[in-house]
């Protein structure tokens, strides 16, 4: 994902979601799968064959275990390899990683058989390198795929889009989805349960973050945008017990995107216990700047601010990379929590 190109394309690789990620609100069974009747397939010890995936583009069946999958968009790659599965192509990495890979995948991702198509984030799909692969299954649960990319796939192979929006898929749907089309879907719901239960114990782990309010931002020296509910960014941090500010619930209410962008002279609105975020300026300049250190977060400094690359693409959450985002994200989180306290 381009560190820069587009100010949209940014804020999604930088984490996708698009921009490298983004949601439709909590863990809601937005898709729905049935089976009809079918031969056990070899998928895995639940999967039976064939199923069919409603989606926010049509509907797709899958014949029989799946054995060659293609993803696109961001994060499926990483369900496929928590079940077990080795996609045969998957969205080249172009905003952090090193040698093509997250440190995530480590363990999981063999280049000798998983083949980089393109950067998801650009809008277009290569079909001709999807082709080459020849998939029996094209997994984009949380991409930015148009009705009109989604046809062309399904002349190559069944294409599973997202439930509801664009970039806006729970990393719980994504698993969800994902593990019915692949026949584990009670796997893909076990690991659900365990993800969500180690979050949990990590809130508890940290009472300070319960009731935080924050923001999620990308900053500029001109602005803000600001991830809203319904962004694996902003959701992930729910889980760990901090809320929404007041002014981001209020963006979130007359946007249908994963964030707004927020000229500068209106920061106030975004008052919060916690800032997170990263951008084009460093915590210093933030620090510096006369408007953004009237925010009471930076004035107290309550403010998490995020430098490495794969960090930050991390928390556009995935299956995979939830433990290690979390290790290394919490702990930032209880520190700002901590100054916010003492600033009370």
């Amino acid at each position: 994902m381009p560190v820069r190109a587009t100010r949209r394309s940014l804020l999604l690789s930088a984490p996708l979601a698009a921009l490298a990620a983004a949601t439709a609100c909590g863990s809601q069974e937005t898709g729905t799968t049935t089976g009809s009747a079918g031969t056990a397939a070899a998928a895995g010890a639940e999967g039976t064959f064939p199923v069919t995936v409603e989606h926010a583009l049509g509907s797709t069946t899958v014949e029989a275990a799946p054995e060659r999958i293609v993803t696109w968009g961001w994060g499926s790659q990483d369900v496929l390899w928590a079940l077990g599965l080795q996609p045969v192509g998957v969205p080249e990495i172009t905003y952090g990683g090193e040698d093509g890979a997250y440190p995530w995948w480590e363990g999981h991702h063999d280049p000798s058989v998983t083949t980089s198509i393109g950067a998801s984030e650009t809008g277009e799909v290569p079909f001709e390198k999807v082709a080459e692969l020849a998939p029996d299954l094209v997994l984009a649960v949380n991409s930015g795929l148009t009705e009109q990319d989604w046809t062309t796939l399904t002349r190559i192979a069944p294409t599973v889009a997202y439930p509801d929006q664009p970039w806006q898929t729970t990393w719980q749907d994504q698993a969800r989805l994902i593990g019915r089309a692949v026949g584990k879907e009670q796997e893909a719901e076990d690991l659900v349960a365990e993800a969500e239960a180690d979050l949990t114990e990590r809130a508890a782990a940290n009472p300070q973050l319960e009731g935080k309010s924050f923001a999620y931002v990308y900053a500029t020296s001109a602005g803000l945008s600001v991830y809203l509910p319904g962004d694996s960014r902003v959701d992930t941090l729910h889980g760990l017990g901090l809320v929404d500010a007041p002014g981001v619930t209020a963006l979130a209410e007359s946007s249908g995107e994963f964030y707004v962008e927020v000229a500068k002279e209106r920061v106030r609105e975004l008052d919060s216990d916690v800032l997170v975020g990263y951008g084009d300026i460093s915590l210093e300049e933030l620090r510096a700047d006369p408007v953004y250190a009237t925010m009471p977060a930076v004035a107290n400094g309550a403010v998490v601010w995020l430098t490495d690359p794969n960090l930050i693409a991390a928390t556009s959450t995935t299956l995979l990379n939830l433990p290690w985002q979390m290790d290394r994200l919490v702990p930032q989180l209880a520190d700002a929590a901590t100054a916010a306290d003492a600033a009370a």
